[in-house]
């Protein structure tokens, strides 16, 4: 089934479902307008390609709610038109559309349905994910299409079953990027042991088919968690399980995985988390991965500032080839409201990489960004400049960027 027409099946049900008596609506259309100056946009290191860049984004946005589903979503069409390279104008329909939506079926009720769609412009060589700062190079328009019914069945007033059927459908408009469907079963035992105190067991059999032959197989994970509430201010999860991968080819994998999650709030306007993941992932472009992720950081926020600080590290073992990537780095947000309509916002950047495949490559990238931006009532104006520099060991993937641009929207 394509993505086409799974989006107009999505649609079609949410209509239907608007039918319905008793039920919450709104509906606002918007409309947003920007220029940018890009003094290069094919992020190269020499001879570098500057341009102007005009943005049209005509949206919607949908709320719905009533006794049986509850819907969000966005829809809109981002144009993109290039003054001296028009060449790259973003102006097909399979590429200017932009959209978040989920549905909730039955919440609350021993059977329920979710179903989602995105469709988003994202990178396909997860190296250099920048795909807030550069819409052209090794990106594509991804459908992601999810839909979930699960039943949960009470055994006794502290333990309960659930059962599950997921179906993940991923389409990527440029050829590059591998297309995958995934159906996914799982089966899981919680039982509540006091008030702070979850514990429960999963097992989850999924099937992958892949545009690429030799990436379709069947994975199998058993895993054991528990969530556990510290008091009012610390909350902790932990997962940690067995997942064994059999290729339709005859290859097979095997590793543990782990899932730890710590936040702790000391105050109303202080937070701090801890997370560590290790488990497959699947890529865009070069099948599966075994990753791990780490990340700690901090968050404060005020009526005058707010402020958020994450520290990560990442690595990347991919299964069917040669290759291992390793990024660590840190970055900082900070907002700072200067009256009622304008917000000064403040954003830094730092990485160092390794990439080892035919040769080890290392990488530091760094980038900042400033913007004002001035909200009142249904208007928004918002102005900035983005730098961000790249310095690799391979002077071929060098490059230093900077952007100038002004949006303004307008929200009904």
């Amino acid at each position: 089934m394509s993505h086409k027409i799974i989006v107009c099946t999505l649609t079609f049900v949410m209509l239907l479902s608007s039918l319905s008596a008793y039920a919450a609506v709104e509906f606002h259309p918007s409309l947003l307008v920007g220029e940018e100056y890009n003094d290069n946009i094919y992020l190269a290191d020499e001879n570098e390609e500057e341009d102007w860049i005009t943005t049209i984004q005509p949206g919607i946005s949908l709320l719905f709610s009533n006794r049986s589903v509850d819907i969000t979503g966005t829809y809109s069409l981002l144009y993109r038109f290039y003054k001296n390279n028009d060449q790259e104008n973003e102006d097909r329909f399979e590429d200017v559309q932009r959209a978040e939506a989920t549905a909730e079926f039955f919440s609350g009720r021993p059977f329920t349905l979710s179903a989602s769609q995105i469709i988003a412009r994202e990178v396909l060589d997860e190296r250099d994910d920048i795909a807030d700062y550069n819409d052209i190079e090794e990106r594509s328009t991804v459908y992601r299409t999810s839909v979930t019914p699960a039943y949960r069945y009470q055994i006794t007033p502290t333990l309960y079953s659930t059962a599950a059927y997921t179906y993940n459908l991923i389409v990527y408009v440029e050829p590059e990027g591998i297309d995958t469907q995934e159906h996914l079963g799982r089966l899981t035992l919680d039982k509540s042991l006091n008030s702070r105190l979850e514990v429960y067991l999963a097992y989850v059999y999924s099937y992958l088919d892949s545009d690429d032959e030799a990436e379709e197989l069947t994975r199998q994970d058993y895993n054991l968690g528990f969530t556990y509430q510290l008091g009012s201010r610390t909350h902790l999860n932990a997962e940690g399980g067995y997942s064994d991968i059999e290729y339709d080819s005859g290859y097979a994998t095997d590793s543990t995985n782990f899932l730890i999650d710590l936040t702790y709030a000391p105050s109303e306007v202080l937070s701090y988390f801890v997370r560590y993941t290790q488990d497959y992932a699947v890529t865009a472009t070069d099948g599966l991965t075994e990753r791990q992720d780490f990340s700690v950081g901090g968050d404060y926020s005020r009526e005058t500032i707010a402020a958020n600080i994450r520290g990560y590290w990442r690595t990347s073992d991919y299964v069917r080839q040669d290759r291992q990537d390793e990024i660590i780095g840190v970055s900082l947000g900070v907002t700072m409201p200067l009256s009622r309509s304008f917000t000064l916002n403040l954003d830094g950047l730092y990485e160092n990489a390794r990439f080892d495949e035919l040769s080890t490559e290392d990488v530091i990238r760094y980038s900042g960004e400033v913007s004002l931006e001035f909200d009142y009532r249904r208007f928004v104006l918002d102005t900035g400049y983005r730098y961000r520099v790249s310095d690799s060991e391979i002077n071929a993937n060098d490059y230093v960027n900077n952007v100038i641009y002004l949006n303004g929207s307008l929200r009904f």
